[in-house]
């Protein structure tokens, strides 16, 4: 067990160390400076600013729903909303394949168990920053900031959320209790509010987009952020951490928290 999670955190630095030995400073618009002054001129961010930068999110971040109501980017917050509802419609119906614990009794205390997905993620934006001061690369801190800056922000989201929705987690309802009468049950304590949204899904994707948009000159950088961003999502399914709508939600929230967070600076 503690064999796995080592590799596993051990690509996860590894893959940074690569990326950030090629500084990947998005496309200069036409007439802009070339890349290279693209980098050079790159304002760095501090650990003062980055606190600073999350206390003005939220303003945005939590105002976006009003701005959706009022026809700004209705289209994906509708697709969304109706996913959403249509995987909490099926989730009934999808749960019961994760629920057997002949299937998938070892996740909860694999090398996969959410504290360990915890940590991968956590440590992510952390091996971005390390590497940027050891390679001496501003856009590799940056970017190291702006992941914790997504990461911080998708948890904020997920922890009022769940505090509000208060949605069991599979794990907690026996093999026999309704898996449809979820909402307003769970009795978890104030730092874990329930199941809904997945605040795994929020970081993991969070993260993933922020340094997808950093370095999206390289065009397998997107590919594995991403995809590992799923692979840590879905593996909260056989843990019974979570139900599909849960997982889709917080991947949801992730990937538009990133984009804020990417695309603004």
């Amino acid at each position: 067990m503690a064999h796995s999670t080592g590799l596993f955190l051990a690509c996860v630095f590894g893959s940074v160390s690569i990326v950030a030995q090629q500084p990947g400073p998005p496309p200069p618009p036409p007439g802009g400076p070339p890349a290279a002054e693209a980098v050079a001129s790159e304002a760095a961010i501090s650990p003062v600013q980055l606190a600073k930068n999350v206390l003005h999110d939220q303003k945005p971040i939590w105002t976006f729903p009003a701005k959706a109501v009022g026809g700004k980017h209705w289209k994906p917050v509708l697709a969304v909303a109706l996913g959403t509802v249509a995987l909490v419609a099926l989730d009934p119906y999808t749960e019961p394949y994760f629920h057997d614990p002949s299937r998938f009794s070892g996740f909860q205390t694999g090398p996969l168990r959410g504290r360990n997905t915890t940590l991968a993620e956590t440590l992510t934006p952390v091996a971005f920053y390390v590497a940027g001061l050891a390679k001496h690369s501003r856009h590799a801190r940056n970017t190291g900031l702006l992941a914790a800056e997504g990461l911080i922000d998708a948890q904020i989201v997920s922890f009022v959320m769940k505090q509000a929705a208060g949605r069991s987690k599979p794990s907690d309802i026996p093999p026999d209790g309704s898996l449809r009468d979820t909402w307003f049950q769970y009795k978890g304590g104030l730092t874990n509010g329930g199941s809904f949204p997945s605040g795994h899904s929020a970081s993991a994707f969070a993260v993933a987009t922020v340094i997808s948009e950093r370095y999206r000159e390289h065009r397998w950088i997107p590919w594995a952020a991403y995809g590992t961003a799923a692979f840590l999502s879905l593996s909260r399914l056989p843990a019974q951490a979570h139900f599909p709508s849960d997982i889709f939600l917080g991947a949801a929230m992730g990937y538009g928290i990133g984009h804020l967070v990417a695309l603004r600076r």
